[in-house]
């Protein structure tokens, strides 16, 4: 054993060994006395904003990047599911926009503004459109008619007299649209008469198990319509509700002999 650890050898092997351990500590040295570098903040996300017109329409805005959290944050104001509110989101991915909920009540609006504005959802926006409210529900539903969303009428008197009820803006010589009152537009219908005449034929088609049915009541004299009925009806105030059935016209669009 001493013949084979030699000076020799243990120099070949202690020169290397001390070489390499030099090294070691010669770099040691070095980073422990280097000028620390200072680590950059991770810089914040931006959120771009968007680019609107003059009165605020937006043009250009930031898509939704967090759905789930988005639907979170809403759901409980509209009073819809968040996964609703999800499967809407996700379910239109190619279109410009899409209506989450329509015909918002002023406190929910208020409420619902306050918390998008909060968090900054800037893909989020609100267009005020025309709205309707017929206090007599069912009443002459038919002949009434309805209004869409965007203020056109889509049947009845309001689709007939639409130029009438909330005519065209036209440009004046300064090319500015000045704003216009529609014109009322009043009936040959007795709302009273008409009331009692409904009432009755509900009375007569839970009596006879009738379908469907249609009655007018006419001025013997000079030929105006006093009561205009078609059953079963629809409440003007939930038409997009209604089936076909309800909405249909009857007296307009079957024949029938005067008297009958």
């Amino acid at each position: 054993m001493n013949g084979y650890f030699s000076k020799i050898r243990l120099w070949i092997f202690a020169v290397p060994v001390t070489a390499f351990t030099m090294l070691i500590l010669v770099r040691y040295g070095k980073l422990a006395f280097a000028p620390q570098q200072k680590l950059l903040p991770t810089p914040p996300v931006v959120e771009r904003g968007s680019i609107l017109d003059r009165n605020g329409k937006p043009l250009a805005v930031e898509t939704i990047k967090d759905i789930p959290a988005f639907a979170a944050t809403v759901a409980p104001i509209l009073n819809i599911s968040e996964k609703e509110i999800e499967k809407k989101i996700k379910m239109s991915p190619n279109t410009n926009f899409i209506y989450i909920k329509k015909k918002l009540p002023q406190s929910i609006y208020d409420e619902l503004k306050a918390v998008t504005d909060k968090n900054k959802y800037n893909f989020v926006r609100y267009d005020r459109i025309p709205g309707r409210v017929y206090p007599e529900n069912s009443l002459a539903s038919q002949l009434i008619g309805y209004m869409g969303d965007d203020g056109t009428g889509l049947a009845g008197m309001e689709y007939s007299m639409q130029n009438i009820l909330s005519p065209v803006q036209k440009p004046d010589s300064h090319q500015t649209l000045q704003a216009l009152q529609g014109q009322n537009v009043y009936l040959t219908i007795d709302a009273n008469l008409q009331y009692k005449l409904e009432k009755i034929a509900h009375e007569a088609m839970d009596t006879t198990q009738a379908a469907d049915m249609m009655l007018i009541a006419a001025n013997a004299k000079n030929g105006e319509i006093l009561s205009y009925i078609s059953l079963p009806s629809v409440d003007l105030n939930k038409y997009t509700e209604a089936s076909k059935n309800q909405i249909f016209d009857r007296p307009a669009m079957e024949a029938y002999e005067p008297g009958s």
